[in-house]
């Protein structure tokens, strides 16, 4: 899951490579913002909190080093950019981080999709998932839907080993206690 071409991109932005700069924005820019539609449905406060994130990497450049992973780096600080706007204007109580919101309905572009299975499929998923709490889709959504590593979901939820497998098990157990799998015609 590692892209060495943006460590490299990564190393040139922080010795002073304004290109490097932006092609890390342009690299990570819809995939952040998509991201951040997972906390809120208030686009331009993604756009607002990716422009901070963004703002405060070039800032603080010099500080930096080449992290593991560009991706969770770039998803940590956005997410903790989107929390503190949403505890700021009282959306969820900061630092209850179990209670702050986390959204897994389809992206826009994903409500274009023609093909009727793959749409009662989504149908069937969204229905299998709202029953599960934001942290649980959270999970969900790192491990399944962008395939981050145990270390890497850990990070960005800031949970030991144990707890976040201890989280996930709850979530597909939440699932197979509300969903007769074998039945579904997924």
């Amino acid at each position: 899951m590692c892209d060495n071409e943006s460590k490299i991109q990564w190393s040139r932005f922080i010795s002073g490579d304004s290109k490097a700069y932006g092609w890390l924005y342009n690299k990570y820019i819809q995939s952040l913002y998509r991201y951040g539609l997972h906390f809120t449905p208030d686009g331009e406060a993604v756009k607002d909190c990716i422009h901070d994130v963004f703002t405060n990497l070039y800032r603080n450049r010099q500080k930096l080093v080449v992290p593991a992973n560009v991706k969770v780096y770039l998803f940590v600080s956005l997410k903790n950019s989107l929390l503190r706007y949403l505890a700021n204007n009282y959306m969820y109580t900061h630092g209850e981080t179990d209670d702050a919101p986390f959204l897994l309905e389809p992206a826009v572009e994903d409500e274009y999709i023609d093909n009727e299975q793959l749409v009662r499929r989504e149908k069937i998923i969204e229905k299998m998932l709202s029953v599960l709490s934001p942290r649980q889709k959270e999970i969900v959504y790192y491990r399944f839907i962008q395939e981050l590593q145990w270390d890497e979901v850990c990070k960005l939820m800031e949970l030991n080993y144990q707890s976040a497998q201890n989280l996930l098990q709850r979530a597909l157990r939440k699932i197979r206690e509300n969903f007769d799998i074998e039945t579904l015609d997924i």
